[in-house]
């Protein structure tokens, strides 16, 4: 979250379109868990694919929103890559989260 908000603060102030990427990393679990709660069991099926495909767009979309904006000049270059680098690290550690229960030999890790 810092580089983040460095995104915002540091390159031009009061510019915050950076923080529109907040509701991709919100939204981006969202479909995985609701999957994983209606579904029994460490199974994968449709809906669990669906999920997994929505999530996936989701976190691409959080790392192709910032690139959009420094390419039309809304935010500034360096804005672009603090943003990428917020990205890269909350999703890692989204991922190392959803990859620390017990269930290893579960498809797709333990969260998923």
């Amino acid at each position: 979250m810092t580089f983040l908000i460095l995104a915002c603060a540091v390159p031009t102030p009061k510019i915050f379109y950076p923080f529109f990427v907040l509701l991709f990393y919100v939204l981006s679990f969202l479909p995985v868990y609701i999957a994983k709660r209606s579904t029994p069991g460490n199974e994968t099926n449709q809906k669990t694919e669906f999920a997994l495909f929505l999530a996936a767009g989701m976190v691409l979309s959080a790392f192709a929103l910032p690139i959009v904006l420094a390419h039309s000049l809304v935010i500034t270059w360096t804005a672009c890559v603090l943003t990428l680098i917020s990205n890269v690290i909350n999703y890692s550690t989204m991922l190392g989260y959803a990859m620390r229960e017990d269930n290893f030999d579960a498809p797709y890790g333990g969260m998923f």
